[in-house]
């Protein structure tokens, strides 16, 4: 179940070898963009969930020693152009291609955490390509054992590595990276790449009899009313940036409207979680109750915030976002990333779509 060291191994004894199910908190090196522009603004290429489902227990956001998880990484970009290439459609994000290795974590006193003994084998750990061009980082492996564990000192585990866009990892980098050493690395064998460091920390149930369990998205809301279609469940990955507006064809005049036109007012966006997913717990013999982070992203126009915060009933939160002032005639496709966490490894995520639509010949932008 555990085997060597990480300076031990090769690259190619890093690489999984079967499937397992978990939920995670995320620790992402170089997650944002390297500007100044707000977080909520999704630029370039980012990792910024990880989702852990546990094997046989649905809902658990941490494991217990012995059990199978799996390991999903919410990977977003900015919106691709079309495709120049016939039959070959953009994708938001990339072609992506990861390496990771499944570890147990070195005892440290300070600074991240490094990786000691591999866990292995570890499905779909590497992914140089993957078979699936549409395929996102999903591994799987088995918790060590609750001796194992104690043996290592450690009440966790880890899963590090690279992702990069339309092209492989840097071996090297990677070794580099999980041993430590994160000076002055590329993480894509060609340089020009885009590519990110992710670490993932995955804590160990300390209360199995009342387990942290996932908190839960239940509805968003665009100016007080349901999100619109088409892009109201998620965003095809193949969708280019530009010409969304033919996409619109087959709506009713009052599902059209509810798209922005360029320019306009800004518009409210709630979004609600579960009444379950304000979990209550104990800590040190004090009943505490989560609070809910809610992270903001999107690809165009501004919103007004990065982090909003639920901390009691209702279970709500609204923030406000402004559409472009320009965008071409045939429309422009606006990605939308919802991200909760609990602060205690539970998280979920939704992903929407507005198509920003030019502002009426009779009006002109403010």
């Amino acid at each position: 179940m555990i085997g060597d060291s990480v300076g031990a191994l090769g690259w190619d004894k890093l690489k999984g070898r079967r499937p397992g199910l978990g939920l995670i908190a995320l620790c992402l090196v170089v997650a944002c963009s390297e500007s100044f522009l707000p977080a909520w603004a999704v630029i370039d290429l980012r990792a910024v969930a990880a989702l852990v489902e546990v094997e046989g227990k649905p809902g658990r956001a941490r494991p217990d020693p012995g059990d199978d998880v799996q390991v999903s990484i919410l990977v977003v970009d900015q919106g691709a152009p079309a495709s120049d290439e016939q039959g070959v459609p953009a994708l938001t994000p990339d072609l992506l291609q990861w390496a990771f290795a499944a570890c147990v974590p070195l005892p440290t006193l300070i600074g991240p955490p490094i990786c000691g003994d591999v866990i292995q084998p570890c499905d779909g750990c590497t992914g140089t390509p993957p078979d699936d061009r549409l395929a996102f980082p999903v591994v799987r492996f088995q918790v060590p054992s609750a001796a194992e564990l104690q043996a290592a000192g450690a009440d966790r585990v880890l899963v590090q590595g690279v992702i990069c866009a339309d092209g492989p990892p840097a071996a090297d980098a990677i070794i580099q990276f999980i041993l430590g050493e994160t000076d002055d690395l590329n993480p894509c064998e060609d340089p020009n790449d885009e590519g990110r460091f992710v670490s993932v920390t995955i804590p160990i149930e300390p209360t199995p009899d009342d387990p942290n369990l996932h908190p839960e998205i239940s509805n968003l809301f665009l100016d007080g009313r349901s999100w619109p279609p088409p892009y109201d469940q998620s965003v095809p990955r193949t969708a280019p940036r530009e010409g969304c507006k033919a996409d619109l064809d087959g709506l009713s005049d009052a599902e059209r409207e509810k798209h922005p036109s360029a320019g306009s007012e800004a518009s409210s966006i709630e979004l609600s979680v579960t009444e379950d997913s304000l979990q209550a717990y104990i800590v040190d013999e004090m009943t505490r109750t989560e609070e809910m982070q809610v992270s903001w992203l999107t690809d165009g126009g501004e919103f007004e915030r990065t982090f909003s915060f639920i901390t009691d009933l209702p279970a709500t939160v609204l923030t406000f976002w402004r559409p472009l002032v320009d965008v071409p005639e045939d429309g422009l496709l606006v990605r939308f990333n919802f991200v909760i966490r609990d602060g205690r490894g539970g998280t979920d995520w939704v992903e929407r779509g507005l198509c920003v639509l030019p502002a009426p010949a009779d009006e002109s932008p403010p």
